[in-house]
């Protein structure tokens, strides 16, 4: 009887260091994974909390990925990497939050890969393959050309090769704060906290198109693009879309920008817009505004390419359709949206959303997977990406804190087993 309870106060122990240790990983779970031999393929993962719990959880999730990714980016710039580091360090990440999204993702790797030495300025590095170079393609539409309950219907094609081959592991990730920020969904790899292609819960699609790019500024005090797109996408918090793109365009013009080009924010309904920076403006480096012109296809559609458009005209390198699908006043379906877009090459990553309403929106994505295909396409609606917090899973995010439940539950078991009769725990422990 004394080994008994002496059992179960160890038990017990046992179970509550694990509660204790599972709990930032409670802030995550995989949705759904699949990848190959080659670690290509996807994951969709939801995380939530603080920032700091949001980053913890998507380096708990994806560690193995993630320090992948930041050897295979040391492995390929070589001798610059140091370089790129000291970068880092002297530039601008906005939001204020975003740090503690790697503080949390470099407090994880330290438990789970503490031989990879991961810091922040390590996976800021491969927070700027959006700096790298750009070829894409972009279009939405609404009006006339969307049929109720759909609002707005965008699709973006990212154009672009594989700087590692962890770029090959695209990763749509759910983002969850609790600090009153919009919720937003990035189509990404792993470790990424800022965007290349994301969306808000107002519908806005966000993305990035290389224009005036080759000679991007390396001094310090500037903003990687790929953090200006995020920063676009979760600053907005008021309940009117309509004033967004104003607000966020006079919130980027207060910075110097690392890397020129067009930032798409397309907000529903017409609301959104282009803008336009470059590093070498005598004035503010985000400089132009494009809005919707009712003489393109009645201002209700506007398109992105890699050539500059004031939007009364389609821009000179236009090559997918955009007139002949637009000329078709009919309302348009996501599925044909989609394929005016995924029919172009082989990109990385195309991702479309269909709006309906603030947090209620369907969104599809695929990518690219080097010399193995695409991946299928991932079809989700925004209130499955943002369910209610699943319990903990034995082959989830949840098996620390679930393994803890068990032991504290045979703990307790011994303990009665010790008071009423040796068959208690034995019926109690089946499997």
């Amino acid at each position: 009887m004394l080994l008994r309870i002496r059992r179960a106060a160890f038990l017990t122990l046992v179970g509550w260091l694990l509660l204790a240790g599972g709990a930032a990983a409670q802030n995550g779970v995989i949705l759904a994974q699949e990848l190959n031999g080659s670690n290509q393929g996807y994951t969709v993962l939801r995380v939530w909390g603080s920032h700091y719990e949001m980053g913890y959880a998507q380096a708990n999730l994806l560690g193995d990925f993630i320090v992948d990714a930041v050897e295979e980016t040391e492995a390929l710039v070589g001798e610059q990497y140091d370089s790129l580091r000291t970068l880092m360090a002297v530039s601008i990440w906005k939001p204020p939050g975003i740090e503690d999204e790697f503080d949390g993702m470099v407090a994880s790797l330290a438990v789970t890969h503490p031989s990879a030495a991961i810091d922040d300025l390590d996976l800021k590095v491969i927070n700027t393959y959006g700096d790298w170079g750009y070829g894409c393609r972009s279009h939405v539409c609404w009006g006339r050309y969307v049929a109720a309950p759909v609002k707005t219907l965008a699709t973006r094609r990212l154009d672009f090769g594989s700087p590692v081959a962890t770029a090959s592991h695209h990763v749509l990730c759910a983002w969850d704060p609790n600090d009153g920020s919009p919720r937003w969904v990035n189509l990404a790899w792993p470790g990424a906290v800022a965007s290349a292609t994301g969306v808000n819960e107002f519908g806005t699609l966000a993305s990035l198109h290389d224009y005036g790019s080759g000679g991007a500024d390396l001094t310090a005090g500037r903003m990687p693009r790929e953090v200006a797109a995020r920063y676009a996408l979760t600053l907005p918090t008021s309940n009117d879309p309509s004033t967004h793109l104003a607000s966020v365009f006079a919130e980027l013009q207060l910075y110097e920008i690392m890397t020129g080009g067009f930032v798409n924010y397309y907000t529903p309904e017409g609301h959104g817009g282009v803008m336009t920076a470059n590093p070498y403006q005598s004035g503010p480096d985000f400089y132009h505004l494009r809005s919707p012109q009712g003489v393109w296809h009645h201002g209700e559609a506007m398109i992105t390419t890699n050539a500059f458009t004031d939007g009364t005209y389609t821009p000179g390198d236009e090559d997918f359709g955009a007139d002949a699908y637009y000329d078709v006043e009919s309302p348009k379906t996501l599925e044909s949206h989609w394929s005016l877009l995924a029919g172009g090459g082989n990109p990385l990553h195309t991702m479309s959303v269909a709006y309906r309403g603030r947090g209620d929106m369907t969104i599809w994505a695929d990518g690219r997977m080097d010399g193995a295909g695409r991946t299928p396409r991932l079809e989700w609606e925004w209130s499955a990406l943002f369910a209610a917090q699943p319990l903990p899973s034995l082959s989830g995010p949840g098996l620390a804190t679930a393994a803890g439940l068990m032991f504290v539950i045979a703990a307790a078991a011994l303990s009665r087993g010790a008071k009423r009769s040796q068959r208690v725990f034995g019926s109690s422990n089946r499997s």
